[in-house]
């Protein structure tokens, strides 16, 4: 299964395909692929989310 990131809520979810509207926000979002390909963090048989992708802190430091 896939790992799915909303656009505009940022919640992650599995499904096997994208779907109509997100089932956090309601709202029809664009959707991220946010699934494990890599070794480090298990990879796409693990069913886990890699953390590169899920970063949600936009803050700037100065």
């Amino acid at each position: 299964m896939t790992q799915w990131k909303c656009s505009t809520c940022g919640y992650t979810f599995t499904s096997d395909r994208i779907p109509d509207q997100c089932p956090s926000c309601d709202e029809r979002c664009s959707f991220a692929d946010v699934t494990c390909y890599v070794p480090e963090c298990g990879g796409s048989e693990s069913g886990n989310i890699d953390p590169r992708l899920v970063h949600t802190d936009r803050s700037k430091k100065t």
